[in-house]
């Protein structure tokens, strides 16, 4: 049997990148097309026409409900997934609305991601689980809870695009220090990279990347810093 085609929508690259390498992991999903905002992935659909879309509420340029329309304007049949962070039973209520077949929560464990993607993918909805509330913190919750305030510091600029050398000059920092907190990091919050535990922070609106200082760019060799 042929794989599922599915492409995915999100405006952060690392939860794209995360996101990819959990339905990746299952056998019979192919990511075929990603996209990083509501315009973009109207091209990507056109281009690869999936089987399922997976794609975030809050995006630039168009969001995620209104993208969602659109598709089902031009492909009728076109299932979609919406991948959320916000508050659930509101969200699922707009996708419903616009004629999304299901909503998953971006904290949901990856066997609860493929199974929202098996039931929109085999015709049925996937509301019920998203909507009720789980009394409590979870686990990843209270993991993430657990880290400290310059391990949340040096986890945000990593996800931001900085190597270890840049934080280590913008912190301080000796660079085996940014390796330390980095492991620390990664065993406090049970992920095998630091990809992994950015996306997760991410999830969790416990990072915003976009806040992060650019990695400074050197000038070339024998030009002036202070020239024009």
């Amino acid at each position: 049997m042929a794989a599922s085609r599915i492409v995915i929508c999100d405006d952060h690259e690392i939860v794209r990148e995360a996101l990819r390498a959990r339905l990746d992991a299952v056998p019979d999903f192919e990511v075929v097309g990603e996209a990083a905002d509501g315009r973009k992935v109207i091209d990507v659909v056109r281009r690869t026409r999936p089987d399922l879309v997976v794609i975030d509420v809050e995006l630039p340029g168009s969001d995620g409900i209104s993208a969602s329309v659109r598709m089902l304007e031009l492909w009728p049949e076109q299932k979609i997934l919406v991948f959320t962070a916000h508050d659930q039973a509101s969200v699922c209520d707009l996708v419903a609305q616009a004629g999304g077949q299901g909503c998953v929560s971006k904290s949901a464990s990856t066997s609860e991601i493929e199974r929202a993607c098996r039931a929109v993918l085999g015709g049925a909805t996937w509301f019920e689980t998203v909507s009720g509330q789980v009394d409590g913190e979870g686990d990843e919750l209270r993991r993430l809870r657990s880290l400290s305030g310059r391990e949340l510091e040096i986890l945000n600029l990593l996800a931001g695009g900085m190597r270890a050398s840049d934080i280590a000059e913008a912190t301080g920092l000796q660079k085996a220090t940014v390796y330390t907190h980095v492991r620390n990091v990664v065993n406090k919050l049970g992920v095998q990279t630091r990809t992994q535990a950015a996306a997760m922070a991410i999830q969790y609106s416990f990072l915003n990347p976009s806040d992060a200082p650019v990695r400074p760019v050197k000038p070339a060799r024998g030009t002036p810093a202070n020239s024009r």
